[in-house]
């Protein structure tokens, strides 16, 4: 599946205004708990639903990656419910995922198909990964990583993110590319 053309600068505009309506700099660190209240959404993490439902307690231990984050609707208001026996990485990533389908406006959807399996919309899917990843790291934030040739460990450490994420914005941006031509 591909995104829409445009839609990859686009995301990272949004991205960028988000963090200017923050007051913060474009290549700065945006955490999703900041994002979710400028946006009134609240955001829970499974533990403390346990309390509440035996079953949500499988998805922390024995069933822990059948789910990372979920939107719950509530009429025009929703609330983020994210898995946090996920590193803190993968929880920031999830959650940013579930910000990017409120910024987009994407409408909500049944979580279940008529056969019982997962609803799945590709399309809208991608775009909340795209989004979710420019949220994490703006290409700006990105440039600046391989420019100051910092390390990933200490990347990973500043913007909150997986190895996995870091690795996938850097090439994304083209930052990496960018530091090999500029190295030459």
């Amino acid at each position: 599946m591909s995104l829409r053309h445009g839609f990859k600068a686009e995301a990272n505009r949004l991205a960028m205004q988000v963090r200017a309506e923050l007051g913060l700099h474009p290549t700065s660190p945006l955490a999703p708990a900041l994002l979710a209240e400028h946006l009134a959404i609240p955001v829970e993490t499974f533990s403390s639903a346990i309390a509440h439902d035996e079953l949500v307690g499988r998805l922390l231990t024995t069933e822990c990656e059948a789910v990372s984050a979920v939107t719950v609707h509530a009429g025009p208001r929703r609330a983020i419910w994210v898995n946090d026996s996920h590193d803190l990485g993968r929880q920031n990533s999830s959650a940013h995922h579930e910000i990017a389908h409120a910024l987009l406006m994407h409408p909500p959807g049944p979580a279940l198909d008529f056969r019982g399996c997962r609803h799945w919309d590709g399309e809208i899917e991608e775009e909340a990964d795209w989004l979710a990843g420019n949220l994490l790291i703006t290409n700006e934030a990105a440039w600046s990583i391989a420019r100051r040739g910092t390390s990933p460990e200490e990347a990973m450490l500043q913007y909150g993110v997986s190895k996995p994420m870091l690795t996938w914005r850097m090439n994304m941006s083209g930052a990496r590319a960018r530091r090999v031509r500029s190295a030459s």
